[in-house]
């Protein structure tokens, strides 16, 4: 950034936030509620936020989503207190949450688990839609006991309306159009929803077509600089305009197409409800960051066709998704009871890694979920829920990465929460025990067929309002992680990160260059990951601002987390994964000031860091994270400009480099219409407008896949 744009920058700092900033609650609302939503005061469709570090959960609704939706569930969600994102590329980019990712944090469907593979590894897509979600929901703390003990980070849970809840005498529904300049995306969206009697019935819809990504800097392909320097003299002229397309200012590979459809019925009446839902999705998309021989001998080709024939060569992957789910609901069955949910889903996942035009990799996931869940009232002042869990999974690996055996994974746990108002506090408890079977299917001599773990996780806190306009929370929890099943067999190579993987079970060793593994229950732990965590926050409300603060702190024995072994195999690096004790703490800071009833200023900082307790750093961890944002609101519209500045990371794990630090600002407008059917609401956004080279230090891919560049992203929402 030149010396214009970064005093321009610096001013738009001292008076901006993010993109969804917080709005003043109204004046007369009551001042002693428990939700920590700061309401706008007027109009309806001005963005909602949550001060959500100091509590278990926050709510970012369809509003705030139009303004904040990016090309994956990751980078939508990045500019919240607290969640960065593991930037794998546009397509694949899973949350962070305090500096936790992969299957410390569950991604859920409905409260159900997503069923995909991206928790196994980072360029594998989410597979769960944002275009057509209502809201999403982030939770820590006790909430998570309702969903498994392994979300020691949280929990992001994706609503839509796929199973109706309400009868109504109206159609209404949606429809979405953007489109985006970085990638020439163009998305849309539509859903409906109606009733007949006591049937419901819905349907939704989404396309998205992507070509690669611009970026401000020119990508890194060190996969070619051996080859280029060999046959240098020989191809110079024959391979220059390979070399210029490999050298073009985009994410090499980074296209993307994805497309599904939904459609749910319920049955409904004032003491029951029962409903089903089928939905199926599909994507296409290319792999981000591998390494490919075949570029090696590509030299002898006809100018005229090259492109098409490049494209063809380049590694894709395919996805295919199928999700069944059902749910019934009883209320006021007497007793105590004030009502008894049933959920299940089935999901059938396949991806299938596409090279040379053949399936290179294919990995196939069969996922059974069930959850009993009653709400009762039986201890006196309490209100409480208890419920049982069962999920079973399968998931069937093959082909040339497919370094992980054949696995069923099969969890029971029950549950147990309770909340009891005290005066001005209200107290919150939670237990959870489950029973985790993992089954691989291994090939070695003397290899276990079952290894089986029981994790017990608790929480208590309180939430306590201090005086009127003070509020003080503080959390206080024990989970248990089984780990998972990458994490105990891995053994092979994973192009995607460019590693080569070895899992806790195996005796890492080296022969000939060649790494080699055998079965032990000695060289490393196989236990459980014990996470113990206080979390504390504080809350001011004062006339015209509002002040946030929390600060957590962990202490985790037997973290599971990969470290790179000195000897090699072959030409990628080696990583066993290793259990041993690590910290955990970091904190929020927010702050919100109402200049008058139509301009705000917030603000953020997170923070978080992970270490082993012998002090070493572990690798890509978020940085320090600075977000401003100043709002102007005026009749129908609305602006708002924000700036991110994310600090130099150097505190960095073994063989790790640094990351320098980097400063994006982004600017929006959107304005609502009332129209004779509904109402449109125009949006436009501009994403790092100065053009900035980011670099995220989270993604084993932040030589290859900076940030994108400077986008204009235009949009349309209609809603009857």
């Amino acid at each position: 950034m030149n010396t214009k744009k970064s005093l321009l920058a610096t001013l738009i700092c001292m008076s901006c936030v993010p993109a969804h900033a917080n709005e003043k609650a109204p004046k007369d609302a009551d001042k002693k509620a428990k939700t920590e939503t700061i309401v706008v005061r007027s109009n309806a469709h001005l963005l909602r936020s949550d001060l959500d570090s100091l509590i278990s959960s926050t709510l970012i609704e369809r509003e705030q989503l139009d303004m904040m939706q990016a090309s994956s569930l990751g980078e939508t969600l990045k500019f919240t207190p607290g969640i960065h994102a593991n930037y794998y590329g546009p397509s694949s980019s899973r949350p962070i949450i305090r500096g936790l990712d992969g299957p410390r944090v569950k991604i859920l469907q409905n409260g159900l688990a997503a069923g995909d593979a991206s928790a196994s590894a980072p360029d594998h897509q989410v597979s769960s839609e944002v275009s057509t979600a209502t809201q999403i929901e982030v939770l820590r703390g006790p909430a998570t006991l309702l969903h498994g003990s392994g979300a020691i980070g949280g929990v992001v849970n994706v609503i839509d309306e796929r199973i109706p809840t309400k009868l109504s005498d109206e159609i209404s529904g949606e429809v979405i159009g953007a489109f985006s300049t970085v990638d020439d995306a163009k998305d849309a969206a539509f859903s409906i929803s109606g009733s007949s009697g006591n049937w419901a019935f819905y349907a939704d819809g989404f396309a998205k077509d992507a070509n690669e990504t611009n970026i401000p800097v020119l990508a890194a392909h060190e996969e070619h600089d051996e080859h280029e320097e060999e046959d240098h003299d020989e191809h110079e002229e024959e391979g220059h305009d390979e070399h210029e397309e490999s050298t073009r200012k985009v994410i090499e590979n980074s296209q993307n197409r994805s497309d599904g459809f939904t459609l749910g019925t319920s049955y409904i009446t004032d003491s029951f409800m029962m409903g089903f839902a089928f939905g199926s999705t599909s994507s296409k998309y290319g792999l981000v960051g591998h390494s490919h021989e075949e570029h090696e001998h590509e030299e002898e080709h006809e100018e005229e066709g090259h492109d098409e024939h490049a494209d063809e060569m380049l590694p894709f992957v395919l996805t295919e998704q199928d999700r069944t789910q059902f749910n019934a609901k009883w209320f006021d069955l007497g007793n105590g009871i004030e009502s008894i949910s049933l959920k299940a889903v089935h999901v059938d996942y396949k991806l299938q890694e596409i090279e040379e035009g053949a399936v290179g990799t294919q990995i196939t996931n069969k996922t059974d979920e069930v959850k009993l869940q009653l709400n009762h009232n039986w201890i006196e002042q309490w209100q409480g829920i208890v419920g049982v869990h069962i999920q079973n999974d399968s998931t069937t690996p093959v082909g040339a990465e497919a370094n992980s055996p054949a696995t069923k994974t099969n969890a029971t746990a029950i549950f147990a929460t309770q909340r009891r108002q005290l005066g001005a506090a209200q107290w919150h408890l939670g237990a959870r025990i489950e029973q985790v079977d993992i089954k691989p299917t291994l090939t070695q001599a003397n290899a276990l067929s079952s290894i089986d773990f029981t994790p017990v996780s608790w929480a208590a806190g309180v939430d306590w309002a201090m005086t009127e306009n003070q509020q003080l929370l503080v959390n206080l929890s024990h989970s248990q992680r089984a780990l998972s099943a990458s994490e105990l067999f891995a053994f092979g190579e994973h192009l995607g990160t460019q590693t080569f993987d070895v899992g806790t079970y195996f005796n890492m060793g080296v022969v000939d260059g060649n790494a080699t593994h055998q079965p032990t229950t000695q060289f490393n732990k196989l236990e459980t990951e014990d996470a113990n965590t206080l979390d504390i926050g504080w809350r001011y409300e004062g006339g015209d601002f509002v002040f946030a603060t929390s600060a957590f702190y962990s202490r985790v024995n037997n973290y599971a987390y990969r470290e790179r072994v000195v000897e090699g195999s072959g030409e990628l690096p080696v990583y066993q994964y290793r259990q041993n004790d690590a910290k955990l703490y970091g904190g929020e800071v927010q702050f919100s000031y109402f200049f008058n009833e139509q301009l705000t200023f917030s603000s953020f900082v997170d923070y978080s860091q992970v270490q082993l307790t012998s002090g070493e750093d572990l690798p890509r961890i978020p940085p320090l994270r600075i977000k401003n944002t100043l709002n102007w609101e005026h009749m129908d519209w609305h602006y708002n400009v924000g700036v991110t500045t994310y600090a130099k990371q150097d505190k960095v794990g073994q063989f790790e480099e640094e990351t320098d630090g980097y400063t994006l600002v982004d600017v929006g407008v959107y304005k609502h219409q009332n129209i004779s059917v509904g109402q449109l609401k125009y949006f436009l956004k501009v994403n790092n407008l100065f053009d900035e080279e980011a670099r995220v230090h989270s993604s084993f891919l932040k030589e290859q896949a900076p940030l994108p560049g400077v986008n204009v992203k235009l949009g349309v929402r209609w809603t009857f």
